[in-house]
């Protein structure tokens, strides 16, 4: 895993549901990343929920962006974690790792 993806997986696992471990969002950064439910929107509303009313960057059309910690009612975790080696697992505490120790 790279150092992005398993900052985010952390964040939720100590955080419960929320954008950073829905299966339909996307790491851009460990802060924010895209959302890939719905369909691709204008530039303009891309960057929206991040509170950016205008940007000399022209990101152009796409998914929309939004931080790790926004959770909306489309929240989807069908991933199964119990997939990924054990080591990685503990570093990112893995909330069905809780209580498994004696």
């Amino acid at each position: 895993m790279n150092a992005i993806q398993e900052a985010c997986d952390a964040f939720y696992m100590k955080h419960g549901p929320c954008c950073a471990g829905c299966d339909w969002w996307r790491a851009i950064s460990s802060l924010a990343g895209d959302c890939r439910k719905s369909a691709p929107v204008p530039d303009a509303e891309r960057w929206a929920m991040l509170g950016i009313q205008s940007c000399t960057l022209q990101p152009g059309a796409g998914h929309v962006v939004t931080l790790r910690d926004h959770h909306c009612g489309d929240f989807c975790d069908e991933f199964d974690w119990t997939s990924l080696p054990l080591g990685y697992r503990v570093r990112i505490g893995d909330r069905s790792l809780r209580g498994a120790r004696s």
